[in-house]
């Protein structure tokens, strides 16, 4: 049986309504407990995402509309390979679903396919598949570093290790999304007249007048990343099928997982965008 959007893409998702503030959209992604949403006009037509990880890459500006991205959508009519396709062409984990109108009817998430995969591809290995950026941290790394080194190179979770490299745990951008406090500042600006014009001209005065420019900025706890550190984390395993992946990661509704080689010995990360590549791969 062929399967189509609407048949595994979650309805009725959060929406996000502009215009809306950077903060008010935080507070709405930590108080439902999702990773993005589907931005909307007052009238509900598709605006734009929001995820944390735009958050993460815009955190100075004001108004959310600022920060929220542009993104091609799928109908519900579409098949789920071509929407499958599209997820990995825009390497971002949230498609938002619209109608004919162009109003906002469901989203998808790799985890809408987790069941499909495991299903589909049982017996198929991690080998088939390329591997996410693994950036390991150090267990000793402050939370602010831990905040830039995650914005800064494109990752979202990390595997922490100990001095001998051996596994230790994961943090996620979750656990420091958790811990961010968004304060809004109002710098006051003047920039002074020119030098060759007279201060009591129009011109000059024009140039003595003042503006305020209000910024957010990000203030993370001093402590290190062992604070918000997963010691045990679910794993998977270098010679692992990935039909036993995808259970692992629908059951304990995973995005990611470290990848061992054995015990205490680091392989690599595997997502969930990473699963979505069978899709797109000739087996």
């Amino acid at each position: 049986m062929e399967l189509s959007v609407k048949d595994i893409m979650t309805e009725n998702p959060i929406i996000f309504k502009v215009p809306g503030t950077l903060s008010e959209a935080v507070d709405a992604l930590v108080r439902n407990n999702i990773t993005g949403m589907p931005v909307a006009d007052s009238n509900g037509i598709f605006a734009g995402v929001i995820t944390r990880r735009d958050i993460f890459n815009n955190p100075n500006e004001i108004q959310a509309a600022m920060v929220m991205r542009k993104a091609k959508t799928v109908n519900p009519e579409d098949s789920i390979e071509f929407a499958a396709r599209e997820m990995i062409r825009q390497r971002r984990r949230h498609i938002t679903v619209t109608d004919d109108s162009n109003k906002v009817c469901g989203i998808l998430t790799p985890q809408n396919f987790l069941g499909i995969i495991s299903e589909r591809f049982p017996n198929v290995g991690i080998k088939h598949l390329s591997l996410g950026i693994t950036f390991p941290m150090w267990e000793k790394t402050p939370l602010s570093v831990a905040y830039y080194t995650m914005r800064y190179s494109g990752t979202f979770a990390n595997p922490i290790i100990d001095m001998e490299g051996t596994f230790k745990g994961l943090i996620t951008d979750r656990d420091l999304f958790d811990k961010i406090d968004i304060i809004s500042n109002i710098n006051r600006t003047n920039p002074g007249s020119d030098l060759d014009e007279d201060p009591w001209t129009w011109g000059g005065i024009r140039n003595m007048g003042s503006y305020f420019i209000e910024r957010n900025q990000i203030k993370l706890p001093q402590e290190t990343v062992e604070s918000i550190l997963i010691r045990d984390p679910v794993v998977a395993y270098s010679n692992e099928k990935i039909g036993s992946i995808a259970g692992k990661m629908s059951a304990g509704n995973f995005n990611h997982l470290p990848v061992l080689d054995g015990p205490g010995r680091l392989s690599g990360m595997l997502y969930d965008l990473d699963l979505m590549g069978v899709f797109d791969v000739k087996l």
